[in-house]
């Protein structure tokens, strides 16, 4: 075991070499949205798999065309028509076109394609008034994606744009890497579970919920548990939740109190206790261990304590098992509204407003009263890092997004009718 009250870095250091990528699966790639490639994917087709027309128009010869004008229209007279979809079965003769739809193959012998209004037409004849170069709105075979290229390599995130361009490719199932999943453990016999019947004295296990919500929105599943300040009962939820799960959480417990058992616990299942308690606050009590393979992060029961153990340390090291290898949050820059000043031995996390002014950010520190209104209310952290005991109003610097709906735009307001 590190010893007591290590530096924040280093515990979040140790927390990503503590876990392993996850072995991979193969999913279907409409379902893939959000995953990381667990390897290089190559396209199976070409797109467009063939060449295709640009526009509605007309396949043409482009030298038939080559002294059009609109005082001096040329003839082509129609033998067909071929819509997206259709095969070309048809052959494009000098004096003759072929009728193209928007994503029609283009048909042999034409190398252009007239625009429709640049065309007058007849019943079964057209009026070119204006000439159509060789390639004119064609979109060859391959331009988009060539069979046999790469179009993702290993450890990149499939974003929705990803998935269109691998579906383009012909892409239909995948091998991604799994996500974990995660245990969670509530801890604390005053602690009741969501939907549980409210009893005097007791609270529902929000920090529990708030750590669902985060894992849900990286669409992990979750398994909710909760257990009393008992030694056995603690045990056996460890014991049951490290069978179904490939991460643990728990929630309580950490400090040095009578009733904090959990760090006790885990040491009498034979855990290897990699770090407990932490230069960091909120969070200080935050502590690791492995178990069975397994890391467990045991996080304090204080509200604000547990979120910024959760974001700062647990999550990041869950999604690396994942695959990923990026820090989940936007990170942007502000300037201080106000003065911030934290213990230069420790690593201080602020709670923070945006304020947007202009094109800046202004950071204000949050003051509530209420612990889990500021939690709700918090769309930004702020890092004091250790060494560093103030930063004064005005300076800019780097935070963590939490929330940036602020500065998306709003629904455009629609005008009803004047009523007559």
């Amino acid at each position: 075991m590190t010893e007591y009250d290590i530096g924040f870095n280093e515990a979040a250091g140790l927390s990503m070499q503590k876990v392993n990528v996850l072995g991979s699966e193969t999913v279907s790639i409409m379902t893939a949205s959000g995953r990381i490639a667990a390897e290089d994917i190559y396209a199976g087709v070409d797109s467009p798999s063939v060449d295709a027309s640009l526009k509605d128009g007309y396949a043409v010869i482009s030298s038939d065309l080559s002294e059009a004008a609109p005082d001096a229209p040329v003839r082509l007279d129609v033998t067909g028509r071929i819509a997206a979809g259709d095969e070309a079965q048809k052959r494009v003769m000098s004096g003759k076109t072929i009728r193209v739809l928007t994503g029609a193959p283009v048909p042999a012998g034409a190398d252009a394609v007239l625009a429709e209004e640049f065309a007058k037409t007849g019943q079964d004849y057209i009026h070119a008034g204006k000439g159509a170069e060789k390639g004119r709105n064609i979109l060859l075979q391959g331009s988009d994606v060539r069979k046999g290229e790469m179009l993702i390599k290993a450890g990149h995130q499939l974003t929705p744009p990803v998935i269109s361009l691998l579906v383009a490719g012909g892409v239909s199932r995948t091998c991604v890497f799994r996500r974990p999943a995660v245990g969670l453990l509530a801890t604390g016999s005053e602690v009741l579970l969501p939907g549980s019947r409210m009893e005097s004295g007791k609270l529902f296990a929000s920090n529990a919920a708030l750590q669902n919500a985060w894992l849900s929105s990286f669409g992990m599943e979750t398994d909710i548990k909760q257990a009393g300040d008992r030694h056995g009962e603690i045990s056996h939820k460890v014991n049951e939740l490290s069978l179904t799960s490939d991460v643990l959480i728990t929630s309580g417990g950490t400090w040095k109190g009578d009733w904090d058992l959990i760090i006790k616990v885990l040491t009498g299942l034979g855990a290897d206790i990699v770090f407990h308690r932490v230069r960091m606050g909120p969070g200080k009590a935050v502590g690791l261990a492995v178990f069975r393979g397994k890391p467990v992060f045991c996080l304090p029961g204080g509200p604000t304590s547990n979120e910024i153990a959760f974001l700062m340390i647990a999550l990041p090291a869950i999604l690396k098992m994942a695959g990923g290898d990026r820090f989940p949050y936007l990170q942007l820059s502000g300037r201080l509204e106000n003065d911030i000043k934290g213990q230069k031995e420790w690593t201080q996390f602020i709670q923070c407003r945006m304020i947007q002014e202009g094109s800046d950010i202004v950071l204000r520190p949050m003051k509530m009263k209420s612990r889990l209104v500021s939690m709700a209310r918090t769309q930004a952290i702020v890092t004091l890092p250790e060494g560093v005991g103030e930063i004064p109003a005005g300076c800019s610097i780097p935070f963590v997004c939490l929330d940036h709906s602020g500065f998306t735009m709003p629904f455009p307001k629609i005008r009803e009718a004047p009523k007559s």
